[in-house]
Order: C-alpha cells, then structure tokens, then sequence
C-alpha cells in the first residue's frame, strides 16, 4: 500500500466520471473539507484489509502529535502501478474507513472507483506531507523507515501551537523506494537494469540520464525533429533563467511563484523558468511581422524547473526537472481552425508510431476565466471546427478550459489500458494582451495575435517513463539503446565477433561486442537482462560459413544467416520505425 498524507488546510473534490466496474454511488457535486488530515490511498496486489488497518493506526498516532482528529481517506490510484483489483481495493478502503471511526477519528472517504476533480491546500509546516509504503511483511511503516521515524519525532518534539503553523521549510522528501518494493514493470527497475537513468539525493526529484538513456531520448527528439521541420516548425532556444520583470508581465510571479526556483543576480531578482513560453514571445517581439509572416510556429525542446511537493515525486512520472516539448504558433485569427488540424494531424502521426491508442477532450470555457465573449466565442468555434472538420470523436468537459482559453488533451493509452494525458493544445488569450503581441494586417493596420500553446509528448521524462513502461523495456529497434550484441561462443570466435561488430558499426547500427571471459549462456542473459533486440552468437561453424546465429529477445534462433542480409532486414525496420 502507498499512501501520500497531507495535512491540510481544506481539500475539494468532486465525482466527474466513473472508471471502475465497481464505482460507488456518488452526487456529481463539489465536497469541501477543511482543517483534515488526507490519506491519499493506492492499494497494491498483496494488500488486504490488515495492511488497512495498520496504515490508519500509523496515522492516527501521528495525528494526535499534530492535534488534528479529521481525517480523509481518498483513493487515488496514481501512487503505483501494481494495482489490487478493484474488488480488493474498495473492501480495503471500506475497512480503513471502519478502522478510523473505531478509534473515534472524524472521518471521511471519497468515492471509490471515480475521476474526481481536485484542489487541495496543504498546511506549512514541516510535517504536512510525507509518503508511505505499507506492506503485510512490515504492516507498520514506522517500524520499516525508524530512521524517518526519529526524525519525525525529534522534529515534533521541537514544535508547539505556534511553529507548529509558522514553519514553511517542508523537511522531508519522498522516501526512497528500493528495487525490491517495486513491481518488476515498473519504469524504476527496468531503468535500473538497462542502466538508463538513476536519482540521487544531491537533486531529488531531477533524473540523471545515463548513457543508454541518452540513446532512447535522442532518438525520440531526432524524430521529433523531423516531424516539426516537415511541418513547418522553426526550432528555437531561450535561456534558463529570466528576471522577475518578466514573470511579472506574464503573471507567473504572482499565480504560480510556490512553484518556481529563484536566484539573484546583480542584486536583480531572476527565476528558473517553470515554462517556455515567455522565452519564445520575446522572440516573436524582436521584429515586426505582416499579416503574411504568419502563422509562425516556434518549437523548444526547453528545459524547466517547478517545485513539486516532495511527496508527489515518482521517478519520471512526476520529477522537478524536464524537459518539455514546447510550440507556440502565432497566427490571425482566420487561421485558428487550420493550425490547429495541422497540430492534430501532428500529433496522431506521432502517437500512431509508438503503437499508443488515445482519446481526445475539448475543455470549453470555465466562470473564473479572462477575455471578452467574443473572443472565447471564435476560439471555441475554431477548436470545434478542427475536430469535426476531421471528423474526430471527442469529450466536451464543459467549463473545464484554461482561464486564458480552451484546450484540446490527448490521452494516450499504454499496453496496460492506463491513460495518460501527454499532448495538449491550448487557444491563449491572456499573453498577447499581455504582451501587446500584434501584426501588421493588410489595412496597414495593428491587429492582435492568436496564440497556441501546445505539447505533444509533455513531459519528455515522463513519456520515456511511459514507454519503458509501455514496452517493458523491449523497445522496438529503432530507439533501441543497444540494438545488437555480438556474442562469441568462445575465445577463439572473438577476432570474428570483432569483425561483425565493426561491419553493423559502419552499417550504421547501435552494436557491442561481448568479449568478456565469461560463459555464453551467461553473456546471453546478460543481454536479455538490458533487453537487447538481437543476440549475434557465433562460433567456428558460423565463422566458417562466414554468417551469424540470431537470436531475438523471444528466445528463438536463426541459424546460418548472412551478415548482408540481417543487417538489410533491420535497416528496414530502423527506417520505417516499426515497433514489431
């Protein structure tokens, strides 16, 4: 079991949709708590309802430190991927529930098997959020982190009332999860095993990416690259950090600076940037530009910061450093339904390559939202008109929009049915008033920029987490880190092994040669451990009939074949980007 607890100052919700075949019975409206512990629950495969009861005697032992007696078990199956069936899940939360009240707990518990829209305010101080692993061999996670434990008590025992809600500085990170506590498809341990990535203490929540990793996201932005240039993309590149008059103008400094990283320089205050598009304005702003300038599309493969809570961090899923896959288009207003077509048909080519089944969600207007009727009026036409222009099918989340514009999600489906929402296509308003963002039109007149915001990948961490996932770390060839291993069957077959090698090497493929003392048996699960495609083994037989044995990832061997002839038949498949 995974639990995320917060301590908050109120917690929101409300039923939306349901997803499990089990969903409870639930009002679609708002419910709003406040002053109460939350219990962000994810029950596992192996929980059962003991594991639920220690989880709730845990918290409420914690809560009487905090003085706090209201408490909100809330399912939230995010905290993991190996998920207990439903069934199992819902009779666990049922006896939290229980539990909680035998120990005269205010207690409370959100709708099991719904998507629920969310907003939650956690409380300051040190102790507010902290995460949790709970399993039946150490039902008690205080007896399985002591060392979290004492920390935790040293720190309440220095807290009265009044620090108690003064303290801001959050003290504790997500503990640290060991391979072993983790289902064996998780993006963690295959990460691990093919030696792509790893996290460390000196920057939590921000990937270290390894050489094979390396491999896998420049092949994905290669591609990327490719599509956009066909599209019609200009790639451009704006710093890291940008002063605060800036933030000002764009209004991040005052709706979004809990979540920014700042530095001082010349005594002048600047921030990390949490996002790309004020960088890309400025250089639209640099020139003036005619009415048949546009549309420009302007692509950043741009790094970000944004300061998560330290309990929400999960390996690629949800880190404080990415990469995003930024374009923002400029364009008049006649132009909207064009754009944003040619944004779709972008997207789908992309998705369709990684085999990825998705769905798409138009959010219209919400109450709390700028610009005038007319405004939101033509971009909501546009966006509609797009889709069915297309004849595309899609939700409409009435009043579910940006509060500078509507928006179009993609949401991509793994091998697993999960659904991620990765793209996305956002009509702005508020940046070209903000900015003054004009053209000259063909009466020789200012008119107002259209602006779109969109991402296709999101995230470029959290999609290769989903596609390590997605594939089980067997990635199709042509993303492959390693996408042949030369194996000689012994020491004399190396000078051959060698020779193969450096062949595939100038044929243009990924390809190492094992020439380590060690067994064959053992060099071949070595590489079916790092999930290498292809396993070249040869030896005095395949080096007299100067050809190879192949073997693939699913155990099966082809004897006899000519170097020529496997090396076409995978170049074939590079190229076409097949996912067999």
């Amino acid at each position: 079991m995974r639990i995320l607890q917060l301590h908050s100052d109120y917690i929101e919700y409300e039923p939306v949709k349901k997803e499990a075949p089990n969903a409870e019975a639930a009002d679609k409206k708002a419910t709003r708590l406040e002053d109460i512990l939350v219990l962000l629950t994810c029950v596992e495969k192996g929980d059962d309802e003991s594991v639920g009861k220690a989880a709730v005697e845990e918290a409420a032992e914690f809560m009487k430190n905090l003085k706090a007696n209201r408490v909100l078990l809330y399912p939230y199956a995010h905290l993991s991927s190996d998920l207990a069936d439903p069934a199992t899940a819902l009779a666990v939360m049922k006896e939290m529930e229980k539990q909680a009240k035998a120990l005269k707990l205010e207690t409370f518990r959100a709708p099991f098997g719904w998507t629920k829209k969310l907003s939650i305010a956690v409380k300051g101080h040190p102790l507010a959020e902290q995460s949790r692993s709970i399993t039946k061999e150490s039902k008690e996670g205080k007896e399985a982190k002591p060392a979290a434990k004492k920390a935790i008590e040293r720190e309440i025992a220095k807290l009265d009332e009044k620090s108690l809600g003064e303290k801001k500085a959050v003290m504790f990170r997500q503990a640290r999860v060991d391979a072993d506590e983790l289902p064996p498809n998780d993006h963690r341990v295959i990460g691990q095993q093919m030696d792509m990535y790893s996290f460390h203490d000196a920057a939590p929540g921000m990937p270290f990416f390894h050489n094979a990793g390396m491999v896998v996201m420049n092949e994905l932005l290669k591609y990327w690259k490719e599509l956009h240039k066909k599209a019609g993309y200009l790639e451009v590149k704006t710093p890291i950090i940008l002063n605060r008059k800036l933030w000002e103008i764009s209004g991040h400094w005052d709706k979004y600076r809990e979540n920014m990283y700042f530095t001082k320089i010349d005594d002048e205050d600047f921030a990390v940037k949490p996002m790309n598009c004020p960088g890309g304005i400025l250089i639209f702003r640099s020139k003036v530009h005619s009415y048949r300038d546009l549309p420009i599309r302007m692509a950043e493969l741009g790094l970000v910061h944004r300061h998560e809570l330290s309990g929400v961090l999960s390996g690629m899923f949800r880190v404080r450093c990415f990469t995003q896959d930024d374009a923002h288009i400029f364009m008049r207003e006649d132009q909207i339904k064009d754009e944003i077509v040619g944004v779709i048909t972008l997207f789908t080519d992309f998705y369709k390559t990684f085999g990825f089944d998705y769905h798409i969600e138009l959010s219209t207007r919400p109450k709390n939202s700028i610009g005038t009727d007319e405004q939101w009026a033509a971009a909501e036409k546009g966006l509609k008109e797009a889709l069915d222009s297309e004849k595309i099918k899609y939700k409409l989340n009435p009043g579910d929009g940006a509060f500078y514009g509507p928006k179009i999600d993609f949401h991509v489906k793994d091998a697993m049915g999960r659904t991620w929402q990765c793209g996305t296509i956002q009509l702005d308003m508020t940046m070209p008033e903000k900015f003054d963002l004009n053209y000259t039109g063909a009466d020789n007149k200012q008119h107002r920029v259209v602006m779109i915001h969109r991402t296709m990948m999101g995230s470029i961490e959290r999609f290769m987490g989903i596609l390590v996932e997605h594939f089980s770390g067997k990635f199709p060839v042509w993303f492959a880190p390693v996408q042949a291993s030369v194996i000689p069957i012994s020491e004399k077959n190396n000078k051959y092994a060698q020779k193969i090698a450096g062949e595939l090497d100038g044929a243009g493929m990924r390809v190492e040669a094992d020439l380590s003392a060690n067994t064959m048996d053992y060099k071949v699960r070595e590489a079916q451990i790092r999930k290498v495609p292809y396993m070249l083994v040869v030896g005095e037989k395949e080096e007299k009939a100067k050809s190879v044995a192949v073997r693939g990832r699913d155990g099966k061997v082809e004897y006899g074949v000519k170097l020529p002839d496997f090396v076409k038949k995978i170049t074939e498949k590079i190229e076409r980007k097949s996912i067999e």
